[in-house]
């Protein structure tokens, strides 16, 4: 297990409570779990972990107003937009535009979309996968709750202060 250090100050005054600095290094730690699942999501379906995010949240949620569902999986509008754009090439989504209003875009999933996510394996078949279900059911909800609380969390903070979340 590879553990990084995080004795260095972040932001201009004192550094972190120690709490938050260990908080900070499992994270991280954790983060470098997912190198071997991007590497195997990309060779197999040729798709980064934001896109794969993207249609999943069309999968389970069903056709999105472009905006909102940048904001749901962390991205800035220029960056949907392009990512957007590169799905849409691929036709795994399609756009709608508003009747009313053309600036309202709707994000749908295309049958072609669907399939591919329902075949990707890289998460099925991944050391990551295997590690969560040897943990207690307890631990798993536990872990699941902490996670959708730090990325909510972190989301909300980014749009009241871009400067002070992280990016």
């Amino acid at each position: 297990m590879c553990t990084i250090n995080l004795m260095t100050t972040i932001g201009a005054e004192a550094g972190p409570s120690p709490q938050v600095r260990q908080v900070l290094g499992a994270y991280l730690d954790a983060s470098l779990l997912t190198d071997g699942f991007q590497a195997s999501l990309w060779r197999e379906a040729r798709l980064t972990l934001p896109q794969l995010a993207v249609l999943r949240s069309l999968r389970d949620g069903g056709p999105q107003i472009a905006g909102r569902l940048a904001e749901t999986v962390g991205l800035s509008a220029a960056s949907a937009t392009r990512l957007f754009d590169r799905l849409e090439e691929r036709g795994l989504v399609r756009r709608h535009r508003g009747h009313d209003d053309r600036r309202c875009v709707e994000i749908h999933l295309t049958a072609r979309g669907r399939q591919l996510v329902g075949a990707v394996r890289a998460l099925r078949d991944s050391p990551l996968r295997r590690a969560v279900e040897a943990m207690s059911e307890a631990e798993q909800r536990a872990l699941a709750t902490a996670l959708r609380r730090l990325a909510e969390q972190a989301r909300r903070l980014k749009r009241l202060s871009p400067r002070t979340a992280l990016s």
